[in-house]
């Protein structure tokens, strides 16, 4: 169910003991082949962000199980990651969508609807991140702009029409592929952490009207993945973390258990903590923002 990473062959996270990746929620733990193909084998899946790193392994497991995957993503990439799929021994098919064009987002679902019939499954996994404080990004609102475009407006414009015949075929499960940031303050990543809570907040209210109809929902609210996104931040380069693997079996077991929300209990815990004493919390990342330790 592996195969080569293009993208991320360069990105080697450091070898921390399977125990303690474990108890800090970074272990990756995943449910077998045979158990994510009594879900998926026959069955049409959407994956955005397909093109590299968490997609792109989602896109091999679930090929290599059954599933048809329809792989969503701006680049040529896409057609290559396909290519792999079926190396694999799965079916796929390749569209290339940027989300930032709203229109296109709403277009290209229609196409999907038109082309591949209701998806039993969704993954919304793509996303893109800047590390930047305020005062690098106070002039740049077009960062703002292009970051809200791909983690939530893309995606929504996109979803609209999928969830609208997933609804109506009383079925089917939507995975968001979250971060950990959108529970606990993370500065440095306003704007990222801005765009994904907006998506998540979304999804939120939303998930009761979709249950109501027969549609799941599931979020993933990922640590750390060692992958060519994180790769520019040299302060993650020895921090603990996920494989794009560990983080694609993540996905699975979402997908073949469908819990409400994955997430490490710390970023729980500390999404808890900063709610319940917010000027604490500010004030003591406010310091580590002034010693630059973040």
């Amino acid at each position: 169910m592996s195969g080569p990473v293009r993208d991320d062959r360069a990105v080697v996270p450091p070898e921390w003991p399977v125990g303690l990746r474990a108890l800090l929620g970074m272990a990756g733990f995943g449910p077998g082949p045979a158990e994510v193909r009594a879900v998926v084998d026959g069955r049409v899946v959407v994956i955005t962000g397909a093109s590299r790193g968490v997609g792109e392994r989602v896109a091999i497991r679930l090929g290599a199980v059954g599933a048809h995957v329809v792989l969503l993503a701006r680049g040529e990439d896409v057609d290559t990651v396909a290519e792999r799929v079926r190396a694999h021994g799965g079916t796929a098919t390749a569209y290339r969508l940027d989300l930032r064009d709203t229109a296109a987002a709403s277009s290209t679902a229609d196409r999907i609807l038109a082309d591949q019939g209701t998806p039993a499954v969704v993954i919304s996994n793509a996303g893109h991140s800047i590390r930047r404080r305020f005062a690098e990004y106070s002039d740049r609102f077009h960062d703002v702009h292009r970051l809200m475009g791909v983690n939530a407006l893309g995606p929504i414009a996109l979803l609209l029409p999928l969830l609208r015949e997933m609804t109506a075929a009383g079925s089917g499960h939507l995975v968001s592929v979250a971060s950990a940031s959108v529970d606990v303050p993370s500065p440095g990543y306003s704007a990222y952490a801005g765009s994904k809570s907006a998506f998540e907040a979304w999804l939120r209210a939303l998930a009761p009207e979709l249950g109501a109809d027969g549609v799941a929902t599931t979020s993933i609210h990922l640590p750390l993945v060692h992958t060519a996104m994180s790769a520019p931040t040299a302060a993650h380069a020895h921090a603990p973390g996920l494989t794009a693997d560990g983080a694609a079996a993540l996905v699975c077991r979402a997908i073949v258990d469908r819990p409400r929300l994955i997430s490490p209990w710390w970023s729980r815990l500390g999404g808890l903590l900063s709610g319940l004493v917010p000027a604490a919390s500010d004030r003591l990342l406010g310091s580590a923002v002034l010693r630059d330790r973040w």
